[in-house]
């Protein structure tokens, strides 16, 4: 399935939610940060029937290299077009920012995490804007770990794990790289 619309629907028709996350490319260390924290709570989404989805407009050819400086296995749809970022933003579901960069042919999408689906409704949406205090989209990305725990404390009817969401900075996040 290419077109990335109709794989996104599919994940939400057949899973209780979907895990979705827009990163950058395999050049930024924070996505590479994200990402790796993302495989590293995929196997409590998917046990909980969740289904985990990055998102980047970077080349297909470059996803070998962020799938070892991260470490994510999980499934990548790679939209040079935004095509699904459009069609969320027309669904009311999230705004993800598409800034100008050399190697993007129709730009390239910013940081953004959905978790959602057709059984659950949205349960979490975030996207950043890009500024000059978050090094144009870089940092300042919420924790993935307490988004995940207060996603499912969301869907048990339970309050949340976490009253204010922890941030991934510039030290942190080239901390956790160094860190592997």
């Amino acid at each position: 399935m290419s077109n990335p619309i109709e794989k996104y629907d599919a994940l939400r028709n057949t899973n209780e939610f979907v895990f979705l996350v827009f990163y950058r490319g395999a050049w930024c260390p924070f996505c590479q940060a994200y990402l790796k924290t993302l495989e590293s709570i995929r196997p409590s989404i998917t046990s909980a029937g969740g289904a985990v989805l990055a998102v980047t407009a970077e080349p297909a050819s470059e996803l070998p290299k962020m799938r070892t400086a991260s470490g994510y296995d999980g499934e990548t749809l790679v939209d040079t077009e935004h095509l699904l970022a459009r069609e969320l933003k027309r669904r009311g579901l999230i705004d993800v920012a598409i800034s100008e960069r050399k190697g993007y042919a129709e730009g390239m999408v910013q940081p953004g995490v959905l978790i959602g689906g057709n059984r659950v409704g949205v349960v979490y949406s975030w996207a950043i804007r890009p500024a000059t205090m978050n090094l144009g989209g870089a940092k300042d990305r919420p924790l993935l770990n307490e988004v995940w725990d207060n996603a499912q404390a969301k869907m048990a009817g339970k309050p949340p794990a976490h009253t204010k969401l922890g941030s991934l900075s510039l030290v942190s996040g080239l901390l956790q790289m160094i860190r592997g």
